[in-house]
Formats: C-alpha cells, structure tokens, sequence
C-alpha cells in the first residue's frame, strides 16, 4: 500500500523559521508515529538504507534563502507519504482517522485545519497499491507513450560515485525510483531499468533553478527545483510502461537523497 497524505496548518501567530523544515517535520511525524505506533516509528528511525517514508518541508509562506515568514491566519501545507503497508497505515491513523490538533515546527504550533489524502481533492495526495500501479501500465493494451514529464518542488539530489549530483538526468531519476520500488514491493523490476535510463532515455527539456539546503552542523547540500521532460529513444513495449509506472510511483515515493527529510518531492505532471 503507498498513501500520500497533506496537512493543511493554520498559525496563530507570526514567526520567522528556518527555511528548510524536511528534518523538523521528520520529527513531528516519528513523534505522531510513535503515539500510534511506538515500535514503528523507532523502526523508521533505526533503518539502514531507503526509508518508507518522506516527509516534505512546509509549503508556502514567503521564503528566503534562510528564513520562511509566517503570518497568523494563514494556511500552509506539509506532505507525508508510506511506501509499505504498515508505514502508510500508521500515517492514515495518525493524521487522517485522528487528525492532531496541533503540529509543532521547530518549536512553532500550527492549527492542523484539514487531513487529505484524495487525489480528486489535490494532485499531491491519495493512495495506491503497487499492485494497482503495476496493472495500469504493464497490462495496457496500447503501447505506451514515450514521454515523461516530472516536478521537483523540493530541492532534488543525488549521490554518484561519491559525489552530489543537483541535476536530475535519466540515469539517476530512474535508478533512484527502482531502488526504492524494488526495496519496498512484492512486484519486483529489474535493476536493469537504472542502465535503460543512461543509455536509451533523453533528457529532452528542463526547467530547474539550483536551491541550497542546509544540513546538520551547518553543512549544505545543493539540489534542483523545477520540471524535467524526458524521452524514451529506443526500447519495447515493457520499458516503456516501466518508465510511465515509475513516473507514477515517483509522488509517493521521492527521488533521490534524503526524501525523508524534505528533500526529493517529486510528481508526474500530465
């Protein structure tokens, strides 16, 4: 099961925070988590490798490099996904079927207001199966398109042979979404897709401005924000509806490094 889930938050009054608030917002989901599920959220957090589950920073307000302007009475918006059943379970019983009253951000309250998590409702909420995500592509009758087209709303990176890549080329979007497809799904691709996307898929138009995250102790980490198109040149019908299922899987599962705390929210944009 994968869920995708908003908050809507009101604050009662104005402040100014940090500008990246992925890792405060990691925080209050453990924390709501583990009032559910105490053994789940400390498996979250103890975890090696992939997590199965990402958290976005606050959306909205006015941001600057190192700071985000709240005022009262306004809403905001943070993201909260599961990529396994019990993670995504926990998620909707935590914030859905006893939505919190309260939901702190670096140590500022806001009103949680709303809970969605219906994709007829917003873009970036709703819930799925692998499963379903499977079918919709690999059994179509029709060949599937070639072309994808992807948002990055929050910065976006990878790691490549040691270094940080803030560019998202083929290669590295594809191979990060099998990693974590094939980390969490009974449904299982090849890892073949990652050397599909190096060799038989363009990068074809971008529009992406570089943004700066800061990380602990004061270190940053560059990433991209905007939207990417990319085109199959070659391949037969099962790569392709790979390439259009994994564009789909990316809204629930983030791309790249660091999706937990902020970093790596992706969509499709049809």
């Amino acid at each position: 099961m994968l869920t995708s889930i908003l908050l809507t938050l009101i604050s009662e009054a104005d402040a100014i925070l940090p500008a990246h608030l992925g890792r405060a917002n990691y925080a209050e989901t453990l924390k709501r988590l583990g009032q559910v599920d105490a053994a789940l959220a400390a498996a979250i957090h103890a975890g090696d490798g992939p997590k199965p589950l990402t958290c976005s920073g606050l959306w909205g307000g006015a941001c600057h490099r190192e700071s985000v302007t709240i005022r009262t009475g306004e809403r905001y918006t943070v993201r909260m996904t599961g990529l396994s059943a019990g993670i995504s379970q926990g998620l909707h019983s935590a914030l859905v079927e006893d939505r919190p009253a309260i939901w702190t951000l670096h140590g500022h309250p806001f009103t949680a207001e709303t809970a969605i998590c219906d994709r007829a409702q917003d873009p970036w909420s709703g819930s799925t199966t692998y499963e379903e995500l499977a079918a919709a592509q690999l059994l179509h009758g029709e060949r599937p398109p070639r072309q994808v087209k992807l948002e990055f709303a929050s910065p976006t990176a990878f790691k490549s042979a040691g270094l940080t890549v803030p560019v998202p080329m083929p290669n590295l979007v594809f191979g990060s979404l099998v990693e974590r497809w094939n980390a969490f799904s009974p449904v299982t691709l090849s890892p073949e897709m990652r050397r599909f996307g190096e060799e038989m898929v363009a990068l074809s138009r971008y529009r992406l401005e570089s943004r700066v995250v800061e990380q602990k102790n004061n270190a940053l980490r560059i990433g991209g924000v905007g939207q990417a198109t990319y085109v199959a040149v070659g391949g037969d019908r099962y790569w392709l509806a790979v390439l259009q299922m994994l564009a789909d899987f990316a809204l629930y599962s983030g791309v790249g490094v660091q999706t937990a705390t902020g970093m790596g929210q992706c969509r499709r944009v049809r």
